[in-house]
């Protein structure tokens, strides 16, 4: 094993490691605070098209009140009075939300027919204002209006602001209940959404299989039948659904099927009651509000009318489906030709990043190689066997505690997960620090120590960059038109945030060495004590080598 015999070589490694070390973890944390943000589209492909306006049918609803229950799992929504009576009424059936099962992007699919992957709208990070079609404009094109209400998730008056005539917002108590009844006895508005967040807020805060989370889906309930005590069913329509559901955990934006699956109720003007519904999605059911109204569908939808609910002749249904498959095929071939041609760049881009990662890799075994032959570094099996190790196994060990999984659910959209993600990393990295601290300790020789340290933090970093480097590589391209799946989806800022937090411990344990080796080197005090202390550990070696040999 090469030892250093040149006492400055340890040295300028390490501070050439602290300063490598601490910009990466500049370089990691920023990617992974950017990297929800980034997965965000603002002008997608769908966007650049006009809208294509296909047959409205004869108006049936003199007002449609879409209701958004923020979070409501299918499960959860049975039993309630006001849902129930509603359900007896007109339609009851079950609708797929769509990925990532986030508030924003299905808030946006709810009213413009198009799923979060062709929207560019994929969690709430997204501020800007939405460029694609909606039933607000196909509204104002018919200078009609829209009304929006809402308590304690105002997203779609950040998105579509300019597209609502009047809008309600307060976290009181009573303020979804009251300003719907105002909205309604203003009577100038033929579409009011309204959007209760007090289902949701409970998921978050105790989990969706929770006495607190069906607790608060009661309270809705309740809210529902007062908001809508006014509402005439033979003039009309209400529509109520979810944008997504909750694990039990608590948590949503993966692929479970309690986040997937949301209630759809259908009752009043225009729905033909217990009619037979084949599947759903959420980017339907603006297509059919549009119908209800007798406007064209938003232009860029990819949802189909529910004609088969819908109380309009056989001939006004069938002409309803033409236009809707129109619609749908051409909006179809220009997401999948956007799709195409981000593919094919992504190929190009992934071979590009691996060539840089290969690159950036072989310099790192040459640098180990070059360090280790002048001394610069020792390779001490055992100090790395014991320190390498601690950090990932506890890092991941406390990722195992978010409990979704390794899904995208453990990101909840109300942004605490990223700091429980940074949290873990950081009670990692003083397990990390305490642990290479603990086995450099038998050191005797200041130079060898530092050079064992260097060797900790070099294959260290080496653990933490790889996967989270193959990552990028594979998946690092932004604007996304593509998203990574679920548990992919996680693992991506994950792994930066393990990178960032690793090379902060890297940081502070190269400088408590540089300080040691410093502190230690010009006090001959305290070389003297180690070399007393060293001198007695081998002679007490050698007293029991002498005792096993007798």
């Amino acid at each position: 094993m090469p030892k250093s015999t040149n006492v400055l070589t340890p040295v300028l490694l390490a501070i050439l490691l602290t300063v490598i070390a601490s910009t990466v973890a500049l370089m990691a944390k920023s990617t992974a605070a950017g990297y929800l943000s980034n997965l965000n589209l603002e002008h997608p492909e769908l966007a650049k098209h006009a809208p294509i306006l296909g047959f409205a049918p004869q108006r049936t609803s003199r007002r449609v009140i879409l209701i958004i229950v923020d979070g409501l799992r299918l499960q959860d929504s049975f039993g309630r009075p006001t849902m129930g009576r509603l359900r007896r009424a007109g339609i009851d059936t079950t609708a797929q939300s769509h990925y990532p099962t986030i508030s924003r992007p299905n808030h946006t699919a709810l009213v413009t027919g198009v799923p979060p992957l062709a929207s560019g709208v994929r969690n709430n990070t997204y501020r800007s204002p939405v460029l694609i079609d909606s039933i607000m404009d196909r509204l104002q094109a018919e200078g009609r209006e829209a009304t929006f209400i809402a308590d304690v998730s105002p997203s779609l008056a950040y998105l579509f602001s300019d597209d609502f005539a009047a809008m309600y917002y307060g976290n009181w108590t009573g303020a979804v209940a009251k300003s719907t009844q105002l909205a309604l006895a203003r009577g100038q508005s033929d579409l009011l959404v309204i959007i209760p967040g007090a289902v949701d807020t409970a998921g978050h805060d105790h989990g969706g299989d929770s006495l607190q989370y069906r607790n608060a889906v009661t309270e809705v309930d309740r809210i529902l039948a007062q908001s809508l005590v006014n509402v005439d069913l033979s003039l009309d329509t209400i529509i109520i659904t979810a944008d997504h559901g909750h694990t039990d955990d608590g948590g949503h934006g993966g692929e479970e099927e309690s986040v997937m699956r949301v209630p759809l109720i259908l009752a009043g003007a225009g729905i033909v009651p217990d009619a037979l519904l084949g599947k759903v999605d959420l980017i339907d059911v603006a297509p059919t509000i549009a119908a209800l109204l007798g406007i064209p569908a938003p232009g860029h939808a990819l949802g189909r009318s529910l004609s088969e609910v819908l109380t309009i002749s056989a001939a006004d249904k069938e002409q309803l489906r033409r236009s809707d498959r129109l619609r749908i095929e051409r909006n179809t071939k220009i997401y999948k030709e956007s799709l195409a041609q981000a593919r094919t760049h992504s190929q190009s881009t992934k071979r590009n990043r691996f060539f840089l990662l290969s690159g950036l890799f072989a310099v790192a075994i040459l640098l180990l190689w070059g360090a280790r032959k002048v001394g610069a570094l020792v390779v001490d099996w055992r100090v790395l066997l014991i320190a390498v190790p601690a950090y990932p196994l506890c890092y991941y060990g406390l990722l195992d505690l978010l409990g979704q999984s390794l899904s995208f659910s453990a990101l909840q959209d109300q942004g605490s997960e990223m700091s429980n993600l940074m949290r873990f990393g950081l009670i990692a990295t003083a397990v990390q620090v305490l642990a290479g601290w603990l086995v450099l300790q038998n050191r005797v020789v200041l130079r060898d120590r530092l050079a064992a340290a260097n060797a900790l933090v070099l294959f260290g970093l080496l653990v933490a960059w790889i996967p989270a480097a193959l990552l990028w590589a594979l998946h690092g391209d932004a604007p996304h038109v593509e998203i990574p799946g679920s548990t992919v989806a996680l693992l991506i800022p994950a792994n930066y945030i393990a990178v960032s937090t690793y090379a902060v411990g890297a940081t502070l344990l190269l400088v408590l060495e540089i300080i040691v080796f410093f502190a230690r080197a010009v006090d001959p005090r305290v070389r003297i004590r180690r070399l007393e202390r060293a001198a007695l550990r081998e002679r007490n070696r050698l007293l029991i080598e002498e005792k096993e040999n007798e």
